[in-house]
């Protein structure tokens, strides 16, 4: 739960931020968010694949996750 709680404030955070920009800056900020996500998703799907750790993806999800329970402490 704490997570979501973590998670859901940022998201509010961005969306404030989101709202003042302009038409191309929202735009740009879309893309980049979408971008971001599809990245995370193919992340996860390499490290769940057969041999996903010989490609480092593994490694590196575990390395996100250990970066965001560090940070989640703060």
């Amino acid at each position: 739960m704490e997570k979501m709680n973590h998670f859901c404030t940022h998201i509010r955070a961005a969306l404030a931020y989101y709202v003042d920009m302009t038409p191309e800056q929202q735009a740009l900020a879309t893309m980049y968010a979408a971008r971001k996500i599809n990245t995370l998703h193919a992340l996860h799907m390499t490290a769940k694949t057969p041999g996903g750790a010989e490609t480092g993806a593994g490694e590196l999800l575990q390395k996100l996750q250990q970066f965001d329970s560090t940070h989640q402490k703060e």
